[in-house]
């Protein structure tokens, strides 16, 4: 994975106490969470917030998500959680991301996730240009 495409502000996760295991080490589940917040700001750098998408009847739903584990994080270590555009179809778009511990630089994990638009009759719709 290159740093081609990745967006050059990371959102910066704080690993809180609640997100740890009894090793303290991040939960896997932690980084749902975060990969969120960081589509979140992705969206919102791009032009619009997903507020305003939703607004608008623009719901995005996560049809897929994958996420690979590749070295531990820690409580209180800080995650700097990347995002680029993987693909981009009409209706669809999936997204990658990369989290690095911020005092060394290394991957702690990597991921995808696909979402598609739909509207609040739940039938797909087309995506809005901001994406």
């Amino acid at each position: 994975m290159t740093d081609e495409g990745f967006d050059t502000t990371p959102h910066r996760v704080r690993v809180r106490y609640c997100e740890t295991d009894r090793m303290g080490i991040a939960h896997h589940g932690s980084y749902v969470a975060w990969f969120e917040e960081a589509r979140t700001e992705y969206l919102r750098g791009r032009g619009k917030t997903y507020r305003q998408m939703e607004d608008e009847g623009n719901l995005l739903q996560v049809v897929d998500m994958s996420i690979r584990y590749v070295k531990p994080i820690d409580y209180d270590d800080v995650a700097l959680v990347s995002v680029r555009m993987k693909e981009r179809a009409n209706v669809a778009f999936t997204l990658e991301y990369r989290v690095q511990r911020e005092s060394d630089g290394a991957i702690t994990a990597t991921g995808e996730t696909r979402l598609a638009c739909v509207g609040r009759d739940g039938k797909l719709r087309r995506l809005p240009k901001e994406i």
